[in-house]
């Protein structure tokens, strides 16, 4: 019974912190816990002085005067200081555009701080992503950053999450390539089906992501059934590493490219086509190659 009693009062608890939470939606905009629900209350309970206030959310009064004034200081509270310090809430449209002005402001001017600073750190090493949506970001820089070539690798469930971005990528004029385990059309992308696809989606129960950009950075994830959470996944920006990669891609691209012709009994004319087509695929000239040549003092070529 004594058990049942800790469990019931701990769940009690947990229940309460939830509520205060879901009812103070401004914590997560910059207020205290008292300032967000000093406000809502006034915001269906105005004018009411700070001591009315204090006693209707069950806080200290010298607490809640505080909060009033510091809410009239981020001007979401007006208080009249000639009739008992009634305090009124502006409308909360006008303040989240207050709140909106007020972030934009401080983004622009730490935007501006920071692009003048110089980046460093060491894009040699291999780092381990830790969750599905720092494996997304990642991902989605990558591809808004690349320059020539995308090799891709996608299981169904990550191809939708990567359209948009392989498609403006195309658009760019970026030669992107994307191998797929499932039907798949994206405007200027070339699209190649993996041949034992059924088999890998048996064998595999999440989603396989792998995409190397220029042959100078690479991402491999693999996630859960939604994309949700990365059950392993790496980054690394080292052309060292990123070059062979790519290489490896590109030619498994193009024998898988070159069976499903075979398979389609196509004519040798355009296999040869299919061949010349797909040397843009290759390292030759991309970021990654270039880089490793003015390094080991190799000649540069240009894509």
């Amino acid at each position: 019974m004594v058990e049942f009693l800790i469990v019931v009062a701990y769940t009690t608890t947990i229940v309460k912190k939830m509520s205060i939470k879901s009812l103070n939606p401004l914590t997560e905009l910059g207020f205290t816990e008292l300032e967000s629900t000093v406000y809502l209350y006034l915001v269906e309970n105005s004018p009411a002085t700070p001591y009315r206030v204090a006693k209707a959310i069950g806080k200290p009064v010298a607490n809640t005067y505080k909060a009033v004034e510091d809410l009239r200081q981020k001007g979401a509270v007006l208080v009249d200081e000639t009739h008992n310090r009634l305090c009124q809430a502006i409308p909360t449209a006008e303040l989240l555009g207050k709140l909106k002005e007020a972030y934009l402001a401080r983004h622009e001017a730490a935007t501006e701080i920071l692009s003048k600073l110089k980046p460093s750190g060491d894009r040699e090493k291999i780092f381990t992503l830790t969750s599905a949506d720092q494996v997304l970001d990642i991902c989605k820089k990558l591809l808004e950053n690349a320059e020539s070539v995308i090799l891709a690798d996608a299981f169904p469930g990550v191809v939708d999450i990567l359209r948009p971005w392989l498609k403006a990528a195309a658009a760019r004029g970026v030669t992107t390539v994307l191998q797929t385990y499932g039907p798949a059309e994206i405007e200027g992308v070339e699209v190649v089906p993996y041949q034992a696809a059924e088999l890998s989606l048996r064998r595999w129960p999440g989603q396989w992501l792998i995409v190397v950009v220029d042959g100078a950075e690479y991402l491999f994830a693999y996630l859960n059934d939604d994309a949700t959470v990365a059950h392993q996944a790496i980054w690394c920006g080292s052309a060292f590493l990123a070059l062979p990669q790519h290489s490896n891609l590109a030619i498994a691209f193009r024998a898988a490219l070159l069976e499903q012709l075979v398979k389609d009994s196509a004519p040798l004319s355009e296999m040869q086509q299919a061949l010349r087509r797909t040397e843009r695929w290759l390292v030759l000239g991309t970021r990654g190659y270039n880089e490793l040549a003015a390094k080991f003092s190799y000649r540069q070529i240009n894509k």
